[in-house]
């Protein structure tokens, strides 16, 4: 036992916290994806957390953006997203203890969707704001 926490701290020791955490944990991936909207429309999205920048992007239709890490206790990102003249910030990816899963977002000419699961099943969680 004594043996396996010695290699622990060695590990964290030397690696950066992230890598230590995969070493230990899982990879997690996001996706932001422009479902179709209306008319052709681009979607313009911006994605950081705390300590990772991951700046902005354009997404013509049926394109996504999407990042793979290591979660911590308290990975957080969260994104922009403007579609003309309408916006939303919100979370798109919070650690939590048994929740630290795939996220799947999905922006629709009526607000934006959420899946754990690639291909769904989808539920709203967001309307499109004014700007």
């Amino acid at each position: 036992m004594k043996i396996l926490l010695l290699l622990f701290l060695t590990i964290h020791t030397i690696l950066p916290a992230s890598q230590a955490i995969c070493a230990f944990g899982k990879d997690v991936l996001v996706h932001v994806y422009n479902d179709n909207l209306p008319s052709n429309s681009t979607l313009k999205i911006h994605c950081a957390s705390g300590d990772k920048e991951l700046g902005i992007h354009i997404l013509k239709p049926n394109e996504d953006f999407s990042w793979k890490f290591c979660v911590g206790f308290r990975t957080k990102f969260f994104c922009h997203l403007w579609w003309g003249s309408k916006q939303r910030a919100f979370d798109v990816f919070t650690a939590k203890p048994k929740f630290n899963h795939n996220n799947f977002w999905s922006a629709r000419a009526d607000g934006i969707y959420y899946s754990y699961a690639e291909y769904g099943p989808y539920t709203k969680r967001f309307n499109w704001e004014n700007e």
